[in-house]
């Protein structure tokens, strides 16, 4: 019984010291100055596809898009691949604002006359410089035969990609 009192002391005082330690700590330690708070600007609104002030413009595989006379970014036909019943097309997008691209304003023009949905669906916004968008067109019931790019509704084709 001596024994266990003895350890119970010992464990008391060495409780009792840390606490004191601890709270000595607590006394002397400075807290830091909390930071700045900072501010971000927000994010400058990117100018969609379908804006109907943009004029298309296509030469070949590249398209260049101003908006009252200013550019905004130029599409290029990086690369497409084509199966007998598939289709996968990167473009390079190069843009001098934020650009929204919407995949669901692409078509794959089929040589039965079908026009194919890109498996993409949700709106890609590039900042500026320079990024790419690959779209996906699966189950093409024929021959994949062109790209078309139809961006502002009710409107032509503002781009045409024919297979090569």
């Amino acid at each position: 019984m001596r024994k266990f009192i003895a350890v119970l002391g010992i464990a008391a005082v060495t409780m009792g010291g840390c606490a004191g330690a601890a709270m000595a700590d607590d006394h002397v330690a400075v807290k830091a100055p909390a930071p700045a708070a900072t501010t971000k600007a927000p994010p400058t609104p990117a100018i969609k596809d379908s804006d109907p002030k943009l004029k298309y413009v296509q030469a070949d595989k590249l398209v260049t898009i101003t908006r009252e006379g200013k550019p905004v970014a130029k599409v290029t036909l990086a690369s497409a691949r084509y199966t007998k019943n598939s289709g996968t097309v990167v473009l390079s997008v190069a843009a001098a604002r934020p650009f929204t691209i919407d995949p669901a304003m692409f078509t794959l023009y089929d040589v039965e006359g079908w026009e194919n949905d890109p498996v993409q669906t949700k709106p890609v916004r590039f900042e500026t410089g320079t990024g790419s968008l690959k779209l996906t067109f699966a189950g093409t019931p024929a021959d994949p035969g062109a790209l078309g790019w139809v961006p502002q509704n009710g409107k032509e084709a503002v781009a045409v990609w024919e297979r090569s």
